[in-house]
């Protein structure tokens, strides 16, 4: 795997502001017959801090002052050569279209965008014991769109699925995140637990 990114955010784990455009591409360098393939992916994300919803903001001086936020993505990816099936772009699971399962849609070719506010409830969280703490509790509302197809030009004519949803977001720092997301999606719900925020 290789890439290479531009990054003006404050955080590479919970950013509040700024944003991030990039290309990665991912190539098994050994496959079984000498087939030769990769994935390519041009992405970008942006975070904008907004007014505090259900708390004061807490003070400017604090180096991780509660801030809600609206945190967009987007990214467009296509295989090249040869590669099995499992390692063609996915959509589908905890990062990407939360509604469906994982990699319910593959191709040779897909792209997502998603939009998520993401607020807190808790600003000052919760002592756990007198070690360990939660930072802060919070939610999330997010709406996922995208799709996949045989090539990059039959994109554009792909049937689009979207998915929406609410997320709990808690963190013990700035670089400890944790969620939990339920999607929903015109075939089932979905509900995802993980470590870390989806972009």
């Amino acid at each position: 795997t290789a890439g290479l990114r531009y990054d003006t955010r404050d955080s590479q784990h919970h950013p509040y502001s700024g944003w991030q455009l990039g290309v990665v591409a991912d190539a098994p360098l050994w496959q079984t017959g000498g087939d030769a393939g990769a994935v390519i992916r041009a992405f970008g994300n942006v975070a904008f801090p907004l007014p505090p919803l259900l708390h004061g903001g807490g003070d400017t001086r604090e180096e991780n002052a509660p801030t809600d936020t609206l945190a967009l993505s987007l990214f467009v990816a296509a295989s090249a050569g040869n590669l099995p099936y499992y390692a063609r772009p996915t959509l589908g699971g905890d990062d990407t279209l939360r509604g469906y399962i994982r990699h319910r849609f593959t191709g040779d070719a897909a792209w997502h965008a998603s939009a998520e506010y993401r607020f807190w409830v808790m600003p000052r969280g919760v002592a756990l014991t007198r070690q360990i703490r939660i930072e802060r509790i919070g939610l999330a509302l997010f709406h996922d769109v995208g799709t996949v197809a045989s090539s990059l030009d039959a994109l554009p004519a792909a049937r689009i699925h979207t998915s929406y949803g609410v997320g709990l977001r808690f963190s013990m720092e700035r670089t400890a995140h944790f969620r939990a997301d339920v999607g929903f999606s015109r075939e089932d719900v979905n509900v995802t637990v993980g470590f870390g925020l989806p972009f």
